[in-house]
């Protein structure tokens, strides 16, 4: 982010977006807000650019819980809220949120699974945005927002993943499939027991089957006893 010093002239112009630390003697003496201010002898401005940017970090392969690698892309988007602690407490502030922010990302993945990761992708670093915020905040940073850009997987592991969503609902589909040859069974045995105990439903089943078709004969009776 943006700064620039001042250390010769009488004036000072600190615009609407930006804030300056006044060190005096080598001792910081003040923090000053946005207008034209005068300059004191021995008096050096640090002047920084508090408007919010966004700090893309590259993409990181990391494991889960349970031994699987992901890769992320996180994003953070910051401003500087403490002029003083920015310029005092880290050499590169910028590349201390960096780091920060990594090591947040790896906590919240480490401590879940492949599944948890896929299924809470959205809110994966929710359970370390504070801890995290609290920490930039040493550096003179405020944390406007922390998220995931992209969570991917290898494509060994997205095959494999394909795979076992496939034999999933293949077995699905055999359950569904033997479920209905049981209830088909079922059914077929609870007419049999019907006929069995009512002989004469068969032999009307049978005249309603000649009839329909109109190409059957059908003697009812044992044959060769006239009956």
């Amino acid at each position: 982010m943006s700064t620039r010093t001042i250390s010769i002239g009488r004036r000072a112009l600190v615009q609407p977006w930006e804030r300056a630390l006044v060190v005096r003697s080598g001792t910081v003496d003040r923090v000053v807000g946005p207008g034209r201010h005068r300059r004191r002898l021995r008096e050096s401005w640090r002047i920084v650019d508090t408007r919010a940017r966004w700090l893309a970090l590259a993409t990181q392969d990391v494991l889960t819980a349970d031994g699987m690698q992901v890769r992320v892309t996180p994003l953070v988007r910051f401003r500087i809220g403490d002029v003083r602690a920015w310029l005092t407490e880290a050499d590169i502030p910028a590349d201390a949120v960096y780091v920060l922010a990594q090591l947040a990302v790896r906590e919240a993945i480490a401590g879940r699974t492949l599944d948890e990761v896929l299924a809470t992708r959205v809110d994966l670093l929710a359970g370390v945005r504070d801890a995290f915020t609290s920490a930039a905040a040493t550096v003179g940073a405020e944390v406007l927002e922390f998220a995931m850009r992209d969570v991917t997987l290898s494509a060994e592991l997205r095959h494999a993943l394909a795979e076992t969503a496939l034999a999933r609902e293949q077995g699905r589909a055999k359950l569904e499939r033997a479920r209905a040859d049981a209830a088909a069974l079922r059914s077929l045995a609870n007419v049999a027991q019907v006929l069995e105990a009512h002989p004469a439903l068969l032999q009307l089943r049978t005249l309603e089957a000649a009839a329909a078709s109109g190409q059957f004969i059908v003697r009812v009776g044992n044959p060769g006893t006239g009956e």
